[in-house]
């Protein structure tokens, strides 16, 4: 029969046991942790391997953007230089154009007042001859010439082609003629305070005269389109009619009352016309 161990022992002896068992499960773990903590440094070489490959594209990147904005710099430097030459060339064109232009402008104005004085004299002498011609014509040829210009309408030369000879003529045998016209002239121009003024004369100087009625009806169409003595303008055109009941120049008168008789009431036109 076998001799039991002291409980002493036995307990020691577990304890033993218990302390190898756990020494190797910790063994166990720190291998697992360890080969953990190898993939983990494989993984972390490999990121850190990545970022290095990276961080060399990105200096790749950041040398090539640098050359890039150096290469920028100098383009706009160039540029600048350019702009500078084609602003001072600006300059210097707007001076020659500007001078270019002062001198024609200076061109212009002698040429202009060059031409203004030759017009002047020209005038002067043209002035001067048709004053000699005038000084050299007779009065019938003065006549004349005022009485063509008068029949082919050419109102302003007749005027003062009768001025003048009214003028240079006052008792010419002519004048009386001359009187009448000068109004017919100045009617054509429509200018009726003239025209009317002349025919005035006409009547008052040459009550006798053979264009007596025709001078009534004018001087009475010139009161009409001045608006004014109506009452006057129709005691003439009636004179005309009474006086000359046979004429021409009643038939006419006779039309110019009619038209007095239908006249537009004060503001409008008024009717009036060569008979």
């Amino acid at each position: 029969m076998r001799r039991a161990l002291p409980l002493g022992l036995l307990l020691a002896s577990a304890a033993t046991l218990g302390g190898c068992v756990a020494t190797q499960r910790d063994m166990l773990d720190l291998g697992n942790q360890t080969d953990e903590l190898k993939h983990q440094v494989a993984d972390l070489k490999k990121t850190i391997s990545s970022m290095q490959s990276n961080q060399a594209d990105l200096s790749v990147q950041m040398q090539r953007l640098q050359e890039g904005l150096t290469a920028f710099d100098e383009t706009v430097r160039h540029s600048e230089g350019q702009m500078s030459g084609l602003s001072s060339k600006i300059d210097d064109l707007a001076a020659t154009i500007g001078n270019k232009v002062a001198a024609i402008g200076t061109t212009l104005t002698t040429v202009q007042a060059k031409s203004l004085d030759e017009q002047k004299a020209s005038l002067a002498q043209q002035e001067a001859t048709l004053t000699s011609r005038l000084q050299q014509t007779s009065p019938s040829e003065l006549f004349q010439g005022a009485e063509v210009r008068l029949n082919k309408k050419s109102y302003d030369l007749a005027a003062k082609g009768f001025e003048e000879y009214m003028s240079s003529f006052p008792k010419g045998a002519l004048a009386d003629v001359a009187t009448y016209d000068l109004g017919e002239s100045y009617y054509g121009l429509k200018r009726w305070e003239s025209a009317g003024r002349q025919f005035g004369v006409y009547l008052e100087k040459y009550p006798k005269s053979g264009l007596i009625a025709s001078a009534r009806i004018k001087y009475a169409l010139c009161l009409i389109n001045l608006r004014k003595n109506p009452a006057e303008a129709r005691q003439y055109l009636e004179s005309v009619v009474a006086d000359f009941p046979s004429s021409p120049e009643a038939k006419a008168a006779a039309q110019h009352l009619k038209k007095l008789t239908t006249a537009p009431a004060p503001g409008k036109k008024a009717a009036g016309s060569t008979p």
